[in-house]
């Protein structure tokens, strides 16, 4: 996940997790020089309280990059303009989340957990406080179909056509 505090300077992760009570954070820059590309997959509406975007990141040239460049848009880190969710803030390099939706990056190359902590700066925090039950829900959340966000186009209605 790729979510800070709203009020966060430090860019420390959010105090509550919906993925469980045990974290590993890993510092963006050693994810980029694995996997820098970047792709879009899924924009989803969770409930019209806020919306989860799912990046997914691969290593050039893999069985997965060339996967997604088939299937998925591709992102820059670079342009915000294309790229609002998950960014380089220009003139300092730092990243940047987009405010106002959850970031999710799909990382896509092996990580060996021990490997990362004691020589790639990873951690794990422990007893992170959980925000609703902690893990998914099975079959996923039903869309919301009011939303005037992610509906696009008027609900479809089969008994017109």
């Amino acid at each position: 996940m790729a979510e800070v505090e709203p009020e966060s300077i430090t860019g420390e992760p959010c105090r509550v997790s919906a993925f469980g009570s045990t974290r590993f954070i890993v510092p963006v820059d050693v994810l980029l020089t694995d996997a820098p590309r970047l792709y879009f997959a899924d924009f989803y509406c969770m409930r019209g309280k806020f919306h989860y975007i799912t990046l997914v990141m691969t290593r050039p040239g893999s069985t997965t990059d060339e996967f997604c460049r088939q299937r998925l848009l591709p992102l820059s880190l670079d342009d915000q303009h294309n790229n609002p969710f998950l960014f380089r803030r220009p003139g300092t390099g730092e990243m940047r989340v987009a405010q106002g939706v959850k970031v999710e990056v799909l990382y896509t190359e092996n990580i060996d957990v021990n490997h990362f902590r004691l020589h790639r700066g990873a951690r794990i925090v422990e007893n992170v406080p959980l925000i609703g039950k902690g893990s998914s829900t099975p079959g996923g959340l039903p869309k919301n179909p009011q939303c005037t966000v992610c509906n696009l186009l008027p609900p479809f209605h089969a008994e017109a056509f």
